[in-house]
């Protein structure tokens, strides 16, 4: 009688042996990920277990939490602000994945991480920040703020308005949340001049301006749009000569990082109309004192740095898409340079 496997006397046997010596499964090991960003800790479990279930979590809530779990982490996932010193106590990290663009407490603890790869995130803002600066324009291009006042006050009050398609924007800095911009701005129906430490090569800019013709750049921008990194390159880069080459009708727009500003400066010039006004979601120490002068300027509004948020979902998108190529070896987005600070 004819037999195979799994039918016939012959066949229970070979099906015996076969169970007897079928390879185990491997048992792969999770990546243990630190992850800190203090008030997310359920939705960053939850998306983790969702969405990467390679991965072992260890969620932090504070530095306790923080110290409990450092000699075990293989991969840090943390805010910007996370403590630096925690970093000296992960002997077996092998990744640093930072919730943010920006990135200078890490810069400036470099030696920390002499052979560990550090990636920040770069994509994930350029639709918020797009937003909040489109929002800001149209504020004063609408004058909002008389808008208001008059219901408040009751009064029928007509005005002829600006319109931002007639105008031309400047944004300097090219990368990710710049070039981003730069698209908006042209959908918007406006010409579009940028500037850059290191030339870029963006179609959508009608004009880009070389490093040594900022103040050309300056006189041909009616808004002044600021998405540069934060290096001792462009540190106070927004100074007195800086707003005095800028149109008198002009407005600056902040989004980068206070260290960028010479924060006198503006104060001098908006109080002086010597520029139209500004609108600043960063500043040199955030919070901003309650004694600022930056407080008392005429057309400035400021803002709590809220014009690029973390949110988790996006976060661990990012995260999702570098873990995949670390484990396969692949180049990681983001990376950060050290030399150049970004």
């Amino acid at each position: 009688m004819a037999t195979f496997l799994g039918i016939g006397r012959e066949g229970d046997q070979d099906r015996r042996r076969w169970q007897k010596e079928k390879p185990k499964e491997v048992r792969v090991m999770k990546k243990k990920v630190l992850v800190f960003d203090p008030g997310c800790s359920e939705t960053y479990r939850e998306l983790f277990e969702r969405h990467i279930p390679e991965a072992e979590s260890l969620i932090c809530d504070n530095r306790d939490e923080l110290e409990r779990y450092a000699p075990e982490t293989e991969i840090a996932f943390v805010s910007r602000d996370c403590p630096q010193e925690v970093f000296d106590r992960m002997p077996k990290l092998e990744w640093v994945q930072i919730l943010a663009a920006g990135v200078e407490p890490f810069v400036q603890n470099a030696k920390r991480f002499k052979g560990i790869p550090v990636s920040r995130v770069v994509g994930a803002f350029g639709k918020y920040m797009a937003e909040y600066v489109f929002a800001y324009l149209l504020y004063f291009s609408q004058n909002i703020a008389r808008v208001l006042g008059a219901q408040a006050e009751r009064k029928w009050d007509p005005f002829p308005t600006e319109h931002i398609h007639k105008r031309t924007m400047g944004i300097m800095g090219l990368g990710a949340v710049g070039a981003f911009l730069a698209q908006k701005a042209k959908g918007m129906g406006m010409k579009v001049v940028s500037w850059d430490l290191v030339p870029k090569d963006v179609s959508f800019a009608d004009h880009q301006y070389e490093v040594e013709r900022i103040h050309d750049f300056l006189q041909a921008a009616d808004y002044v749009v600021v998405t540069l990194p934060a290096t001792p390159q462009t540190a106070n880069v927004i100074n007195r000569d800086f707003l005095r080459a800028m149109k008198k009708t002009a407005y600056l727009v902040n989004i980068s990082r206070g260290a960028l500003l010479d924060e006198k400066a503006l104060v001098e010039a908006l109080k002086g109309n010597e520029i139209a006004g500004a609108v600043l979601d960063v500043v040199k120490e955030e919070p901003l004192s309650p004694d600022s002068q930056l407080w008392d300027c005429p057309n400035l509004v400021i803002s709590p740095h809220i014009s690029g948020p973390s949110l988790p979902e996006d976060m661990v998108e990012v995260f999702k898409e570098n873990f995949s190529r670390y484990v396969k070896r692949q180049p990681l987005l983001g990376l950060v340079d050290f030399e150049r600070g970004f």
